[in-house]
C-alpha cells in the first residue's frame, strides 16, 4: 500500500508540473528573458560605477575572461568617460584584452551604482524580439539609486530605439526567477508593494500575468515565511522540474568554527525550509545546497545566485564564491552532480553589500539553438 500510495502521489506531482508547462493560446506572448541554462547566453548587460572598483573590478576582470567572446556585453554608465576607463581596465587584463569589441557603451547620464540585475527585467517575444519591462518610478534613497531609476530608459532606448514598458507594480529584477515555461516570484513582492498601489497577491500575479507568458509559480503566504531578500538569493530552478534551494544548516555545518557573524540559524533554517516544501508540494523535485545568511539578514552565501549559460550540450554555471573552502567546495560539488560545468567567481569583496554575481548581471538575451 505505501508503494501504490508514493507511486500516486509522484503521479500527481509530475500532473501538476505537466500542468504548469503546458502551452497557452491566450494571453500574453512575451516572456521573461529565462536565468536557467535552457539556452545560450547572447546578451547581457551591466553597470560600471568607477566608485565601485575596489569591491567589483575584479568580479568583472574574473568574469570576462571566462565567458564565450561571442556574448555581447551592454556596459551602462554615467558618462562616456566611466566607459573608457572600464575598457582600458580590461584591456590590462591580458585574459580579457582579446575581445574587448564585445563591450558596447550606453550612456545612463547620471550616477549610479554597481547593481544592474534590479533595475529592470528583459523580455522577449515569441519572434525572438526583445523590450525592457521597468518598475514605476519612486522616490531613491540616494542619488545613484535614483540614477539606477534612469538605467531602463537608457539602454532601452539603446537597444531598441524607443522608451521601455512601465509595470502597474513595483518590482526590482531580482524579484523573478524564470525558466523559458515558468516565472518564479514570492510574497516579497507584494510586500514592496505595500504603500505604492495594491499589495494583495491576487493583483499581484494578475499584473504578471497580464505581462508575461510564463506559467508563475508562487511562494510564501506571509512576508517572512520564505527568505526575505530576492528570490534567487535562495532558490533557483534548473529546469521545469527541479529546483535548488539553499540549506541553512547543512551552510552552518560546513562553516565549523570559521568566524562569520550569522542572523538567527533557526529562523532563516525555517523560511529555506518551508520554500523548499512549498515547491515540491507544487510538484518540483527539489534538491539542496548550502547556504547562509549572515547577520542583519542582507547579506547571503548563495551558489543559486549566479550567471547560467549552456554551449551545445553542456550547461555551465558561473558560479560565485566566497573565500570560505569548504562551502564553495560544497557548491562546487552539488552543480558538478547536476550536470554543470562550473566557472568559480570570487565575490567575497562585494557579498557584505547584500548581493552577489546573479545581482551584477542582467541577463538581456539568450541564443535560439
Amino acid at each position: 500500500m505505501k508503494l501504490l500510495g508514493g507511486m500516486a502521489l509522484g503521479a500527481l506531482a509530475s500532473a501538476v508540473v505537466l500542468h504548469l508547462i503546458a502551452p497557452s493560446h491566450r494571453g500574453p506572448h512575451t516572456r521573461l528573458v529565462a536565468e536557467d541554462a535552457s539556452a545560450p547566453l547572447s546578451r547581457v548587460a551591466i553597470h560600471y560605477a568607477p566608485s565601485s572598483d575596489q569591491v567589483a573590478l575584479g568580479v568583472w576582470r574574473q568574469l570576462f575572461a571566462v565567458l564565450p567572446p561571442e556574448v555581447e556585453v551592454d556596459v551602462e554608465v554615467a558618462a562616456a568617460g566611466d566607459f573608457d576607463r572600464f575598457k582600458h581596465l580590461m584591456a590590462a587584463d591580458g585574459h580579457v584584452d582579446r575581445h574587448l569589441g564585445r563591450f558596447h557603451p550606453v550612456i545612463v547620464g547620471t550616477t549610479i551604482t554597481t547593481w544592474s540585475r534590479d533595475r529592470y527585467a528583459a523580455l522577449v517575444d515569441d519572434a525572438g524580439h526583445g523590450s525592457i519591462l521597468a518598475p514605476p518610478r519612486l522616490e531613491a534613497p540616494t542619488p545613484a539609486r535614483a540614477g539606477d531609476a534612469r538605467s531602463p530608459f537608457a539602454i532601452s532606448r539603446a537597444l531598441y530605439d524607443r522608451e521601455p514598458l512601465v509595470a502597474d507594480i513595483v518590482f526590482e529584477g531580482g524579484d523573478l526567477a524564470a525558466t523559458p515555461n515558468l516565472v518564479f516570484a514570492d510574497v516579497n513582492l507584494a510586500g514592496r508593494n505595500v504603500g505604492h498601489g495594491p499589495a494583495d497577491r491576487a493583483s499581484i500575479e494578475r499584473e504578471i500575468h497580464s505581462r508575461l507568458a510564463q506559467h508563475l509559480v508562487w511562494l510564501g503566504d506571509a512576508v517572512g515565511d520564505v527568505p526575505r531578500h530576492h528570490i534567487m538569493m535562495y532558490m533557483m530552478p534548473i529546469d521545469d522540474h527541479t529546483v535548488a534551494v539553499g540549506d541553512i544548516r547543512a551552510g552552518v555545518a560546513l562553516l565549523g568554527d570559521t568566524p562569520l557573524s550569522l542572523d538567527d540559524v533557526d529562523v532563516e533554517a525555517a523560511r529555506f525550509d518551508h520554500a523548499a516544501e512549498q515547491l515540491a508540494h507544487q510538484g518540483f523535485k527539489v534538491v539542496r545546497v548550502p547556504a547562509l545568511v549572515r547577520a542583519g539578514a542582507g547579506s547571503y552565501v548563495t551558489y543559486t545566485n549566479a550567471l547560467f549559460d549552456k554551449r551545445g550540450d553542456k550547461r555551465i554555471i558561473y558560479m560565485p564564491t566566497y573565500a570560505l573552502p569548504a562551502l564553495d567546495e560544497a557548491g562546487r560539488k552539488f552543480w558538478e552532480s547536476q550536470g554543470f560545468e562550473v566557472h568559480p567567481i570570487d565575490v567575497s569583496p562585494i557579498y557584505h553589500l547584500n548581493g552577489s554575481l546573479g545581482c551584477l548581471v542582467n541577463v538581456l538575451a539568450r541564443a535560439t539553438e
